[in-house]
């Protein structure tokens, strides 16, 4: 009896031993499943902040390169419209990708939380970044100040250069219309008794066959024309005279081809002598 008893209490020990030990297993088991969890989690946010990290740095890169970039478009010569446009275009995609640094840089800090900005090195680091990042926007900022200094320059250059034009326009417009006056001269062919009614000639001198030209003679009747284009006077008539003043050396009657004895035109040899006493070129014809 006694030994059965014996047996009965060891193994309900035993069993209870048993049921122990698996509690504690099992215990165990989960506390080790709570920490691979745990790590794989924590991998998994080491992970996410390097991915950050390394994205915040490319974009360092891409900022530095354009940086770069931009400085040899401006020693190409920022006068071009061409480069300007160029230098425009890469500061806006590096103002772009600053932008999305300091929004990742801001996600990061969030993400990190206070427990790991206790992390020293980390945090060494991102602060470094963070220094980059205002030390390239200051870059950017002081750029964008020089380029639109020299752009307001440019514009009050092309203002003045405008200006300038418009009024060496106008100073050539006026040149050419007082040109064009002094130029402007005036001829009339016709009868004796046609010009005599139009009070342009009349006759002088005791016999009366002189002819001169009126001292109020009426230009209404003549044609205008540029001293320095025509060179000839269409006649076609008998017994020509030039009645006003000119030079005989500076002028030519030539007659027709065909009938000698008719004058064809006056052709003018020297324009300057031509004119040089009258603007008026009176022509008689009989």
């Amino acid at each position: 009896m006694k030994k059965l008893i014996f047996t009965l209490t060891a193994a309900i020990a035993v069993f209870m031993f048993t049921a122990c030990n698996q509690n504690e297993i099992n215990e165990l088991r989960q506390q080790n499943d709570s920490l691979q969890k745990q790590v794989a989690s924590k991998d998994a946010e080491i992970d996410s902040v390097f991915a950050a990290l390394n994205a915040i740095e490319d974009n360092l890169a891409q900022v530095s390169a354009q940086y770069g970039v931009v400085q040899e478009l401006r020693r190409d010569g920022e006068g071009n419209t061409n480069i300007r446009g160029k230098i425009t275009e890469q500061i806006s995609s590096i103002e772009s990708l600053l932008a999305d640094n300091k929004a990742k840089l801001a996600s990061l800090n969030n993400q990190l939380g206070a427990k790991n900005r206790k992390n020293k090195e980390l945090q060494e680091f991102v602060t470094k970044l963070e220094n980059r990042i205002a030390e390239q926007e200051s870059q950017i900022a002081a750029l964008n100040e020089e380029l639109q200094n020299k752009n307001a320059t440019i514009r009050v250059l092309n203002q003045n250069v405008a200006e300038l034009t418009a009024a060496n326009e106008e100073k050539d417009h006026t040149i050419a219309q007082r040109i064009a006056e002094a130029n402007k001269a005036y001829y009339v062919v016709g009868t004796y008794k046609d010009l005599k009614s139009l009070g342009v000639i009349d006759k002088i001198g005791i016999s009366k066959r002189r002819q001169q030209t009126t001292d109020n003679m009426e230009t209404s009747v003549f044609t205008e024309i540029d001293r320095t284009q025509v060179m000839t006077v269409t006649i076609n008539a008998k017994r020509v005279k030039v009645v006003s003043k000119h030079p005989e050396t500076s002028y030519q009657l030539v007659a027709d081809e065909t009938n000698p004895k008719v004058t064809a035109y006056l052709k003018i040899l020297d324009v300057e002598q031509f004119w040089k006493y009258t603007d008026y070129l009176v022509i008689s014809t009989r």
